[in-house]
Formats: structure tokens, sequence, C-alpha cells
């Protein structure tokens, strides 16, 4: 097996079947392999983030660095990182450094505007939402974290617009239905939000990785009714 094949492997294994030792081994082993081969530092953080490994995940990125300093995704990931250890004001730090030597990679910017709604500043962070979604216009995902912060800023009508819309597209196209439980939860309704996170289980969304360490799924995870779905989604780790 290709150190590339390895490392996509890792990847399924960690997002998709959430077997994380095993997806870790794979990905040392390619790192031993090809360290050159820059998608592992940058997948193996986010591998360490799922389990509350935030020092290790620091490491991997720093690893990265070393071999590539410039490579683009690494300072985007590290926003996430900071983002997942809830360091928000070191995420929005972060975010700025990142934005500037690479405005268009999305994942940097809507971490970035994660830090910013979580750190209190709702405005800047639905400017940054705003600017992501016309970057990135086929991301649902990006109009649903935007459909959150309005609600949570008290802006439940333009919130409901973006469900409604979401929904539309929903009718014809794949939704990732974690998202829609942050609307749904934002929005008071906690037993949609909950059928929509059961519905992400029954989908295998890859997003459900990070349900045990997410600040959005904070407000969610309190409510018992979680727990069983959380055993079930890391059974397999």
């Amino acid at each position: 097996m290709t150190p590339e094949l390895r490392v996509y492997r890792a990847h399924a294994l960690h997002m998709f079947e959430r077997k994380f030792e095993e997806a870790e081994s794979e990905f040392l082993q390619a790192q031993r392999e090809k360290p050159s081969l820059m998608t592992i530092y940058s997948f193996l953080a986010m591998l360490y983030v799922s389990t509350g490994r935030f020092d290790d995940a620091f490491q991997a990125l720093a690893q990265g660095y070393k071999v590539d300093p410039l490579w683009p995704v690494l300072p985007a990931v590290e926003v996430s990182v900071h983002f997942f250890a809830r360091d928000f004001e070191a995420a929005v730090a972060c975010g700025r450094k990142s934005l500037e030597l690479h405005p268009y990679i999305h994942i940097g910017r809507s971490f970035y505007a994660q830090a910013l709604e979580y750190s209190g500043r709702g405005e800047e962070a639905l400017g940054e939402y705003r600017m992501a979604c016309i970057m990135s216009p086929g991301l649902i995902w990006l109009r649903a974290l935007e459909s959150a912060c309005l609600s949570k800023m008290g802006r439940k009508a333009e919130a409901l617009d973006i469900l409604h819309e979401i929904e539309t597209v929903r009718e014809t196209e794949y939704v990732d239905a974690y998202y829609l439980a942050l609307i749904y939860d934002s929005l008071g309704m906690r037993d949609r939000a909950l059928a929509e996170l059961q519905r992400s289980y029954q989908d295998n969304s890859f997003t459900l990785c990070l349900l045990g360490v997410d600040p959005k799924m904070d407000s969610l995870r309190q409510d018992p009714r979680v727990d069983a779905l959380c055993r079930n989604v890391f059974s397999m780790s």
C-alpha cells in the first residue's frame, strides 16, 4: 500500500468508521514512509482533536510546519484546533493570521468566524460567515452556521429565513443534519434538534467524529437523550 493510499484509508477510518486507534496507527505509518506527504499532518491533527488530545494535535501541526512552513492548510487547521480546545481568543488571533496568508481557504475563515462568535463578537462573526458563503456558495453548512449565529443573537426571523432556504435545498440535495441540529437547538426546538442529530447518525455524517469535543454541541450534549447516541457514535472507536 502506498503512503497516499494509507492516508486515504486512515482518513476514512477516522471520519466514517471512528476507529481512532487504527486510524492513528495508519497515519503514523504513512508518516514514517513518506514524511513529506503534507496531508498527513492536518488529518492527524484533526484525529487528535476528535479524541480531545489537543497537545498532540498541536505537535502534529508543528511537525507539518517543519516539513513545509508554507503549506496553506496548516494555519486553517491550527485555527480549528484552538477552537475545539476552547481557546477562542487564540483561535481569533490565529484566524487573523491565517486569513492574511490564505484568505480563500474556507475552513480557516469558517473557524475564524466560529471563534469570533464564541468569544462574543457576533457581528464580526456574521461578516465572516457571509464572506465564506460568498466565496463558497455551495457549502450549505456555512449557511447553517450563519443561521445559528443569528438565532443566538436574537435575530430569529433572519435565522428562520435561512433555515427555510436550507430545508428547500434539502429536498433535492444532501444536507448534513449535524448542522441543522445546531439551528433547531438555537431556535429552542430541542426535540427537532435531537431528531436531526439522530438523522446525522443514520446518514453516518463524518462531522459526528467531533461530537464529543465540539463547543457548538455543548447545549445538546447536556440533554441526557444524547448519551445513548454518543455511545452509538463512538462504539466503533
